[in-house]
């Protein structure tokens, strides 16, 4: 292609490649905690009814008879089938008689309840302030947490198509730095968010920008970087993402006020905002969009970079027309909606990819929004998710380089599918083997996001590689807004969302067998170059095919 020859002439392995790598995997770490930041900013703690024996320990009753906390809650809350105090009950009037040792606290079936009027008292030792603890999420109100979730989700849905279409019309630049500054500023708002309502919005506005992030950074950095990069620059970002999820969870076990948490993690999207607003807009888009001029500026300040300022001097816009009629194609317009929906080939392929990643987003976040499964220390259990990818993703690097991406996807979702099923007929005390099984989804999900990167910038054209990237998007937080609202489910029938998270990926697994192979393949920048090379490649293997039969014959 024209184009990968004329940023090799300016350099495509050079310093400025390098920073923006950099860049990316940094944006990468930060970017990771964003969709399980509310396994800490919400998790519900400890708690029980409110009573004013409780809350005023100074009163003349404890002075009189000198009772303890224990004491106290024996009289007031009845005690539950586990021989907890119960969460959402209390007496309606205190029963003395259960300081009585020979009196049992569990034949309290016939005596009169209440729900807690008063409000709650919460275990404050591990969380010092949750959104739960400050709102009162608990009893009657525990979904609203799982709904804070979903809305968290929807936001990306908001961000994604839009967003796309945008970045393709207008660039990738703009809207990166719009959404790095839009990231800051809610994030920093919804650190101290009056109420949970504005808080829920807040969330949602934060996600529509993170989407935005997520979806054009690494396609800046795959449209002006050398193919023998793309490899290592996935394995990096993804590593990244893991030491991120892991440092989730020590960064919350340090920071245990929900404020603090939301804005450490809100700040550093200002500095992103500068360095986007300081670098330059994707050449590959320039020259595909017909904006000559800038991408002759921008190719220049490449090479300048790049320490080959005698190339940066020659570069002209005569020069890079020149070289683009020679390869037989001149840039193009503006892609349009219906250059899309009127090719059979594209639709097929956006209806099947988009099918797969609903199903392994919708698997995966069945456990990852509700950590709590895996076992008592929430802290360690997010550290061993995000440790446990790091050799996942050390053997995905091999994976991209010697194996195709359909097999790669079919594993990794039956591996989903089958372990989450698996975990239904486990009980809880076997707390090990479950946590192995949780994590053998985790780092199975872990590589198929990887390979979906790959894939994705492989299977789109630079014309419409955001947008259709904002498809893919939808439909992965689709995947995960449809998870969060059927953990809400575990009310009715507590193993029905793992029935859900485990059945459906190994069912769509199917929609694999009708995605093309891109294994190999170089970046298209129209929909026509993308067909060429696809039937190219099969022909290509269909003759290997033949010639092997021949061979054995």
């Amino acid at each position: 292609m024209a184009f990968d020859e004329i940023l090799h002439h300016v350099g495509d392995s050079g310093r400025f490649q390098i920073a923006r790598i950099v860049l990316y995997i940094i944006l990468s770490l930060m970017s990771s905690s964003h969709d399980i930041m509310e396994n800490f900013t919400a998790a519900i703690p400890d708690h029980h009814c409110s009573v004013n024996l409780l809350d005023n320990p100074r009163s003349e009753i404890n002075i009189t008879m000198n009772l303890t906390t224990d004491a106290l809650l024996k009289v007031s809350i009845p005690m539950g089938p586990n021989q907890k105090p119960e969460q959402c009950q209390r007496f309606r009037h205190t029963q003395w008689q259960f300081l009585d040792s020979n009196v049992s606290i569990f034949n309290n079936t016939k005596l009169e309840t209440e729900p807690c009027l008063d409000g709650w008292t919460y275990d404050h030792s591990v969380f010092t302030s949750t959104i739960v603890t400050e709102w009162d999420l608990v009893c009657d109100f525990q979904s609203f947490k799982y709904y804070a979730q979903a809305t968290t989700m929807a936001g990306h849905l908001l961000a994604s198509l839009v967003c796309g279409l945008f970045s393709d019309r207008f660039g990738r630049k703009p809207l990166l730095v719009c959404s790095c500054l839009a990231y800051g500023i809610f994030g920093s708002c919804c650190a101290f968010a009056p109420n949970f309502s504005l808080y829920c919005v807040l969330r949602f506005l934060m996600s529509a920008s993170i989407s935005n992030i997520v979806i054009n950074c690494p396609i800046l950095v795959f449209e002006e970087t050398s193919p023998k990069w793309y490899s290592r620059i996935i394995t990096l970002s993804g590593l990244s993402i893991s030491i991120g999820q892991a440092g989730l969870g020590g960064l919350a076990y340090v920071l245990s006020d929900w404020h603090i948490l939301q804005l450490v993690l809100a700040l550093p999207y200002f500095i992103f905002f500068i360095v986007f607003w300081w670098g330059p807009e994707s050449v590959r888009w320039l020259i595909s969009t017909r904006k000559t001029e800038q991408a002759i500026k921008t190719l220049q300040r490449i090479a300048f970079i790049n320490g080959k300022k005698d190339i940066a001097y020659n570069l002209t816009t005569e020069a890079l027309q020149s070289k683009l009629k020679e390869d037989g194609k001149s840039t193009s317009k503006h892609f349009r909606i219906k250059d899309l929906i009127i090719n059979p080939m594209m639709c097929k392929i956006v209806l099947c990819y988009s099918c797969v990643i609903f199903t392994a987003m919708f698997g995966a976040f069945g456990i990852l929004l509700d950590i709590r499964n895996l076992g008592n220390n929430i802290f360690l259990n997010q550290i061993l998710l995000g440790v446990v990818d790091i050799p996942i993703k050390l053997l995905t690097y091999f994976i991209l380089r010697n194996v195709g991406r359909r097999p790669s996807f079919a594993f990794s979702l039956l591996t989903i599918g089958s372990c989450t099923t698996i975990t239904i007929f486990l009980p809880e005390e076997m707390h090990v083997l479950r946590l192995i099984l949780f994590l053998l989804v985790k780092g199975s999900f872990a590589a198929f996001i990887c390979i979906s990167i790959a894939y994705t910038q492989e299977l789109t054209p630079t014309v419409l590689r955001s947008t259709l990237s904002g498809v893919f998007y939808t439909a992965s937080r689709i995947g995960t807004l449809v998870s969060a609202l059927v953990l809400v489910t575990s009310k009715y029938f507590v193993h029905l969302p793992m029935i859900l998270c485990g059945i459906i990926p190994i069912v769509a697994s199917i929609n694999v067998y009708f995605l093309p192979e891109t294994f190999n393949l170089p970046l298209s920048d129209t929909i026509k170059d993308l067909e060429k090379r696809l039937m190219n490649k099969s022909i290509n293997e269909k003759e290997g095919q033949d010639f092997l039969e021949t061979t054995e014959c």
